[in-house]
């Protein structure tokens, strides 16, 4: 994104540990670094959100302004209207990559500021199928995906909050899943349900009860990262965030095992300052899009050649597809209520098993539709590369990849659609799209349990980029949280000894 400056300045500095992203992975390392006494900076390259309980900081999906996009000059989603918008350090980034474009949250708080909320894990036997060998999901049962849950302030709709007219969408997918044949469900949500009732009483002007909530919720009601496992981190006093520091280049330090060099840029992308941070432990929690970029760059241009040789491999859109249901024989209402708080799923129907989710719309007029995020199980993966040409790193994803994965998706929805009206069109059919991006940098091939990166101490994966394309026909932040605090669990369990 960045701009250069003339005569830039340069800025060197030495940190006992640093994270880079501030998302879900990153979070969570901050949080247990700072615990375990480890002074800790946090590198993010977007900037800061603050939000209250009658402020506005967010933008909303369907009057897009200059918050909603990083770098780019037109709105990063589907329907949004084409207009032309400022460079900013807004909330998402679209990477456009062979054959799939992915969505990726900018900001402190990473993918936790923007993303819909919906946390849900996998049973033990999607489980089994997706995840690294030796990753037991009896441990995560127990102790990871339960502490995880605590800490993200996880919880479904209430049955009031449900009852209420807002929620009429809502109600009506749980009854057409039910006559389809669908398990239906509640999502956990990082939501406070006594800010979303002062909305619906009144009290509160209406954002997540209206369906606005796909960038950021201008309110207290969604609990992201920021204000949970950030906010405790640096509370410590030992846990610095650096804002708006993107992150260019991984390399093997001189004196010290590693260099991260950055640029501090302003709002509009204009550089600041370069930075050069040394350290001796590196957090790598960008995502799984960042992250396998910095590694795939290092190991490519020789900045760490003896990476290992599946850096980049492995990666997966979590099954991801997008359908819409129109014509339905019902109302759905404006403004439908949010956040996304119901779902279906056939997780029996092996090889195939799907989950399907409502997505409220914040459209102001009746539109007798319904937004659906669904989730199969994708058969191919994908890899990201380095062309020496342009010096980028570029995911590639082959075209029958998740073939497999629609059909199942399509024949669900049809389900739907045959039990309740409607037609429904697969709104990612074209030009897959995903905002549940997996792999790059997985356990076993090339980070080990504690996410240690193979045969180069003192560098740690703890973000998405560690799991292998899917999640099990889930929303994956939940199963990120949990897994990053395993990994720490791992590094810490004998002190803050990195080597």
């Amino acid at each position: 994104m960045a701009r250069p400056a003339g005569r830039t300045p340069v800025r060197q500095e030495h940190r006992q540990a640093v994270v880079v992203g501030s998302g879900f992975g990153g979070a969570v390392a901050a949080l247990r670094l700072a615990e375990a006494g480890v002074a800790t900076l946090v590198l993010e390259r977007g900037r800061r959100w603050r939000g209250g309980p009658a402020g506005d900081p967010f933008p909303r999906l369907w009057r897009p302004d200059r918050r909603m996009r990083w770098s780019a000059r037109t709105p990063p989603t589907h329907g949004t209207r084409p207009v032309l918008l400022p460079r900013y350090a807004g909330l998402v980034e679209k990477v456009v990559g062979r054959g799939i474009r992915v969505l990726c949250g900018a900001g402190v708080g990473g993918g936790s500021l923007h993303y819909g909320g919906a946390s849900i894990r996998p049973s033990e036997e999607l489980f089994g199928r997706v995840m690294p060998s030796g990753v037991d999901f009896e441990e995560m049962d127990l102790t990871y995906y339960p502490r995880a849950a605590a800490a993200l302030r996880l919880s479904p709709i209430p049955d009031d909050v449900l009852r209420h007219e807002r929620y009429t969408s809502s109600r009506r997918f749980l009854a057409d899943a039910r006559e389809a044949g669908l398990r239906t469900f509640r999502i956990p949500q990082p939501v406070d349900w006594d800010v979303v009732r002062r909305e619906l009483s009144g009290g509160l002007p209406p954002w997540s009860t209206r369906g606005e909530v796909h960038c950021g919720v201008n309110n207290d009601a969604r609990h992201s990262v920021d204000k949970t496992y950030l906010a405790a981190a640096e509370a410590t006093g030992l846990c610095e965030v650096a804002p708006l520091h993107v992150v260019r280049e991984l390399t093997g330090g001189t004196g010290r095992r590693y260099t991260l060099t950055c640029d501090r840029i302003a709002t509009d992308g204009t550089v600041l300052e370069h930075v050069e941070v040394t350290t001796d432990a590196v957090f790598l929690a960008a995502g799984s899009v960042g992250t396998s970029e910095l590694l795939v760059r290092a190991k490519a241009t020789r900045a760490l050649p003896d990476l290992p040789d599946e850096v980049g491999e492995h990666w997966g859109d979590n099954g991801d597809r997008i359908h819409l249901r129109a014509l339905l024989p019902y109302s759905t209402l404006p403004h439908q209520g949010g956040p996304a708080c119901v779902g279906a799923h056939d997780w029996e129907s092996s090889p195939t098993p799907v989950t399907v989710q409502h997505v409220p719309l914040p459209f102001g007029v009746e539109t007798r539709s319904a937004l659906l995020g669904c989730m199969g199980l994708s058969d191919g993966r994908g890899a990201f590369r380095y062309e020496s040409g342009t010096g980028r790193v570029r995911l590639t994803w082959p075209r029958a990849a998740d073939r497999g994965a629609g059909r199942a998706v399509r024949a669900a929805v049809a389900r739907l659609t045959d039990a309740g009206g409607g037609v429904a069109a697969d709104l990612t059919a074209t030009y897959p799209l995903t905002l549940h991006p997996l792999g790059g940098a997985v356990i076993g091939p090339v980070c080990d349990q504690a996410g240690r990166v193979h045969d180069h101490p003192g560098l740690h994966v703890v973000d998405s980029a560690l799991i292998p394309g899917s999640t099990g026909c889930c929303n994956p932040s939940w199963t990120i949280t949990a897994l990053a605090e395993r990994c720490m669990d791992r590094l810490l369990s004998k002190g803050p000894h990195f080597s």
